[in-house]
């Protein structure tokens, strides 16, 4: 699944395309699907990934069930019925389930396989832990670089996130889950921002949020 950085990338290049949205509710959107509570090596969460991903196919590693989600939280009827922030909220959660689903097809093309995973004797998790060292060292570099990009500031700074909105989560598990986000990104916990990086570049890492946004415009 993408990280949190491009995800409020995807969000921050939307909310120059929409019009009408409730900044803050539509980036919370983006960011609320990763709320589940975390064990303590992150490998089992409460509300489980199966749930807040919509992974209605264990058997299909990256498989987003993207027809559930509009079913029960984005149809017509629901969308009839829903307050601006509401609509922002959902919007920005179902944008997050489309990013995810292209950021798996990206990060295979370019060798997040079984296959390279055991070339470099690693297990699959292992391996996909190695990659996402660059992942998020990219992440840092990037608001290094951006240091008042807007729509991590619309999320550092919100108000009142108190989950609303879905009873799959406690009411203070966005919140929970911005003070770790927020601390972990003004933390010092990544490499040398400025290495060649191995496993994804940053050329690529920003090609994907342009490719992306233009699938995601065209599909919501």
């Amino acid at each position: 699944m993408a990280s949190w950085m491009v995800h409020l990338r995807i969000a921050d290049e939307l909310l120059n395309r929409i019009d009408d949205l409730d900044e803050t509710a539509f980036v919370l959107g983006n960011i609320a699907p990763d709320s589940g509570v975390p064990n303590e090596d992150w490998s089992v969460f409460t509300p489980p990934t199966n749930v807040t991903h919509f992974k209605t196919k264990p058997e299909e590693r990256t498989f987003i069930d993207i027809d559930k989600f509009i079913t029960e939280y984005f149809s017509s009827e629901a969308i009839n019925g829903y307050t601006q922030k509401e609509y922002s909220f959902f919007l920005g959660y179902y944008t997050h389930l489309l990013t995810d689903i292209e950021w798996s097809k990206m990060v295979r093309e370019e060798g997040v396989t079984e296959e390279n995973a055991a070339k470099e004797g690693m297990s699959y998790q292992d391996f996909i832990w190695k990659n996402k060292e660059d992942w998020y060292d990219l992440d840092f570099r990037y608001l290094a670089d951006n240091p008042e990009f807007r729509t991590f500031r619309i999320y550092e700074n919100a108000d009142d996130i108190t989950n609303v909105y879905m009873d799959i989560f406690a009411k203070d598990a966005f919140e929970n889950r911005r003070e770790y986000i927020c601390g972990y990104y003004r933390s010092d916990d990544h490499g040398d921002l400025y290495r060649d990086y191995k496993y994804l570049s940053k050329e690529r890492y920003d090609s994907f949020v342009d490719e992306a946004v233009d699938i995601i415009k065209k599909l919501i």
